[in-house]
């Protein structure tokens, strides 16, 4: 395999997981260009995504959620002001996010009488992924800048800049520029011959159990950060890491980078967080599932894709249709 195929091969493994089908051109070369950001905020093509502490607007319910765009003439004046945060253009409307108040919100929800102000982790899983991709943007966007008022240096107000995407400390003694973060975390399923580790966090959901996660520290690489964290969740020692796919994570702000991992052997006791242990087979998965002795996060998760890449090396069969058939599925509280 050429490192041109395998570098394609890993785009087509992330975009399996939710947020990453972003299909914006970011227009990066005008967010400085204060006259086009004026001219675009008014042509008819301009569309906004509207957040109110934190949430995103979507109509309808179930499976028919869909996000929702504002036009210019539904959000309340000034919104933009001072400066507009843009994320992008689709080749045929532009999107800026706006972040909404309390009177707001009434007016456009009196308005749009069958959308909700609802959290993306518990709505996104029946969304059309190039959507929720677009509103996980500027979900990430928005709260860096409300997390970010404020100069981590000196203290003083911080300015917005470039369309949203930079800030600058207001002490002319200081300007401070700051730039949208985002925390790496690493997300792993282990195996050892044909058997897989999956376990279940004390604050989760009953019967709930996914692959081992934890953030990057430091000093770290991902590698590093994989062999740490499984042995401080598993006590379990690896001996091969294999990086897969990756994942935008808006809540609030990470990277969530999957990895396969081998074991030296299978002993293993639950650590740290975790409240229970197990090794599965494909075989036994099966059964579990079946049997609703275990729920799986749902196949939008960088978590159900790493275990699902294993299942069908293992079985030949197709994960998310299993646990379709089973009837076994997680509550999407807290999804990984």
């Amino acid at each position: 395999m050429t490192g041109l195929e395998l570098s394609i091969d890993r785009v087509t493994r992330s975009r399996r997981n939710l947020f990453t089908s972003v299909r914006l051109d970011r227009l990066v070369e005008v967010r400085d260009d204060h006259d086009w950001l004026r001219g675009i905020l008014a042509d008819d093509r301009a569309r906004f995504v509207p957040l109110w502490r934190g949430r995103n607007l979507l109509a309808g319910s179930g499976d028919g959620q869909i996000a929702v765009y504002l036009d210019a003439s539904q959000i309340p004046e000034n919104t933009t002001e001072p400066v507009p945060t843009l994320l992008g253009t689709d080749g045929k409307r532009y999107f800026f996010a706006v972040s909404v108040d309390d009177a707001a919100r009434e007016r456009i929800l009196a308005e749009l009488s069958d959308s909700a102000f609802v959290d993306l982790r518990l709505a996104s899983v029946d969304m059309d992924a190039k959507h929720a991709g677009v509103l996980a943007y500027a979900k990430a966007l928005l709260y860096w800048q409300y997390r970010h008022r404020y100069c981590g240096l000196c203290g003083s107000p911080n300015s917005l800049k470039s369309a949203g995407h930079k800030l600058i400390c207001g002490n002319a003694r200081c300007r401070k520029e700051s730039f949208p973060r985002i925390d790496p975390a690493i997300i792993v399923l282990v195996t050892q011959a044909d058997a897989c580790l999956l376990g279940r966090n004390a604050s989760w959901p009953q019967k709930r159990f996914s692959t081992l996660a934890g953030f990057v520290e430091p000093g770290e690489s991902l590698e590093d950060a994989v062999v740490r964290e499984v042995y401080e969740e598993s006590r379990v020692r690896l001996k091969k890491i294999r990086y897969l796919s990756s994942q935008p994570w808006p809540f609030p702000s990470s990277a969530m980078c999957g990895f396969h991992a081998e074991a030296v052997d299978r002993e293993c006791s639950a650590a740290d967080e975790m409240e229970e242990l197990r090794w599965i087979t494909a075989a036994s998965l099966e059964g579990a599932l079946r049997n609703d002795e275990i729920r799986l996060p749902p196949p939008v998760s960088i978590a159900f894709q790493l275990i699902a890449d294993w299942y069908r090396q293992y079985s030949g069969e197709d994960l998310e249709r299993l646990v379709r058939a089973a009837g076994s599925w997680l509550s999407r509280k807290g999804l990984k």
